[in-house]
């Protein structure tokens, strides 16, 4: 069994202990499930409500929470401190140790780093290259002229196609095709002709890329998704995007071709970006918006258009208020009508 005195927590979580320090920790739960002996944490306000009714032995809190408590830890970030403690209570299963299974195909012309974990099935195409401590799992498929830098993770059954460039510390989730055909096609008087696509995919450091995602190869140049951005499940990139650094894009949001997406950027589940445009440094998009337009840095954007939130909110508000207007205007008709 894994435990923890809450007097090693707080060294581990660099936070400041209001308690008792040989208090025991066995495992860890959330705020309206956690029992005795459990560690949990308070990072939205709204959880406050279960303030009340927790029997967790002690709560990770933000440095200014004002409620009092039995045992309680102020951190900085209350969400990164219980992640790190996740971590200790809950290990995430080691990756395999180096070796190359016998099923796996691998090109003569490939090159493989040191200490590379290649699984069962796993194909390696023509002058790939793979870098050290890279860890590729079972029924992957490699193209041609890849490369995959060091330390990174493809799980199982993920396809990157030919010349795409894979960035150090990357985490490709099962599914996950990535250099597929941009959705390139010309409309002639008796056929539609599909456009070569002949660019790349490249992925910087520091990337992970969720279940089921589909980035598209660019037409000529790169579709390019920068240092620290992470995908969640089921997105979709299209060709000549271009990511920054250190974006949020929540499931099944879809970008179109040639958009450009600024350092900083989130965008929340359901989201479309219409092709061509460009959604400043910072800016937020809320679930289910429809991005036609560009959209400024810094911007909190929602809606069908999408638009900054406080005129978007003034609008449906108005929006909702019409039925109490007509009601109004029928009665100063009457009005009207019954003064004549």
């Amino acid at each position: 069994m894994i435990e923890f005195s809450l007097g090693q927590i707080s060294k581990i979580v660099d936070g400041i202990l209001e308690g008792d320090e040989a208090s025991i920790i066995t495992d860890l739960a959330e705020i309206q499930h956690a029992k005795e002996g459990q560690l949990t944490f308070l990072g939205n306000p709204k959880y406050r409500k279960y303030l009340s009714i927790t029997k967790a032995t002690a709560i990770l809190v933000p440095k200014d929470f004002s409620s009092f408590y039995k045992n309680l830890i102020r951190v900085k970030n209350p969400n990164l401190a219980f992640s790190l403690m996740i971590s200790c209570f809950r290990p995430t299963p080691p990756l395999p140790n180096p070796g190359i299974h016998k099923t796996a195909c691998i090109a003569e012309s490939a090159k493989l780093g040191e200490n590379t974990y290649i699984g069962p099935n796993v194909v390696i195409e023509d002058k790939a290259v793979i870098e050290k401590n890279v860890s590729i799992f079972a029924n992957s498929y490699i193209g041609a002229e890849t490369q995959i830098k060091s330390e990174s993770v493809i799980r199982p059954n993920v396809t990157i196609y030919h010349n795409c460039q894979i960035g150090s510390k990357v985490l490709i989730h099962s599914g996950v095709v990535v250099g597929s055909d941009g959705f390139g096609f010309v409309r002639t008087e008796k056929s539609i002709k599909k456009i070569p696509q002949a660019g790349r995919v490249v992925i910087g450091d520091d990337v992970e890329i969720g279940a089921n995602c589909s980035i598209d190869r660019g037409t000529l140049g790169d579709t390019v998704i920068s240092k620290g951005t992470k995908l969640d499940n089921l997105v979709q990139i299209a060709h000549n995007v271009k990511i920054g650094e250190y974006c949020f894009i929540a499931a099944q949001s879809g970008i179109a071709g040639s958009s450009t997406i600024e350092n900083g950027v989130t965008i929340a589940g359901q989201v479309g970006v219409a092709g061509h445009l460009k959604i400043g440094a910072g800016a937020i998009i809320a679930a289910q918006s429809g991005v036609s337009k560009d959209i400024p840095p810094g911007t909190i954007a929602f809606g069908y258009p999408a638009q900054e939130q406080k005129k978007a909110r003034r609008e449906i508000a108005n929006i909702r208020s019409i039925p109490d207007i007509k009601a109004k205007l029928k009665e100063v008709e009457k009005m009207i009508k019954g003064s004549k």
